[in-house]
């Protein structure tokens, strides 16, 4: 359980230090954040309070439909994620990233995806749930047994339209994400894969 723990928070720092990085660069939000946006518009509420609303739907509609990627995991997400990005934020904040020339900006937008894309399966294999606005790419992707990375870029357009419908707001940040996260995210899951089953197998060895 401790490795497990362990992954678990690795992932969760690597993708929070690659969410620091998409704010401070300031090119645009993700398709989520955007349908939060627009949602917010629309009700006229905070995007923080639109964004603790829509997760908490998703949440219960996962719930009562598909489960199994609920755990221990995704209740601690919702404690330390937002903890955990303020810390990112103070490591990044100094360098006044979106004052960099554009050209820049953008290779460190496609490197904060990367990042991303190696905490995600980092978080998913430790096998204790992912975060609540996660849970909706890995239960569309075991519902109809389709890849990772095309199921997280047609549900991520179909967010950033919405989004855009309800009032929204798109940059290249959120066009970088929409074709990038989701291929990232399964090309590097395989191989973390592989090395989080070896990592916890010597565990459960340890245990007998």
């Amino acid at each position: 359980m401790l490795k497990k723990l362990l992954l678990f928070f690795m992932g969760l720092f690597i993708i929070q230090f690659g969410v620091a990085l998409f704010l401070e660069l300031n090119l645009g939000s993700d398709p989520f954040t955007i349908f939060t946006q627009g949602m917010a518009g629309l009700l006229g509420i905070t995007p923080g309070a639109a964004n603790r609303l829509l997760t908490a739907i998703i949440f219960f509609i996962i719930l009562m439909l598909d489960r199994k990627n609920i755990h221990i995991g995704t209740f601690l997400s919702i404690l330390c994620v937002g903890v955990v990005l303020d810390w990112m934020l103070l490591i990044v904040a100094p360098f006044e990233l979106s004052t960099y020339p554009l050209i820049i900006k953008i290779s460190l937008f496609i490197v904060a995806c990367i990042i991303i894309g190696i905490g995600v399966p980092i978080l998913k294999c430790a096998t204790l749930g992912v975060p609540p606005n996660d849970l909706v790419y890995f239960t569309v992707v075991d519902f109809l047994s389709k890849p990772y990375g095309k199921v997280r870029m047609v549900t991520d357009i179909l967010f950033a339209i919405v989004g855009i419908m309800l009032g929204g707001v798109i940059g290249i940040g959120t066009l970088l994400c929409i074709f990038l996260l989701g291929p990232i995210v399964e090309f590097f899951f395989p191989r973390i894969e592989r090395f989080t089953e070896t990592f916890l197998a010597e565990d459960a060895m340890e245990a007998v």
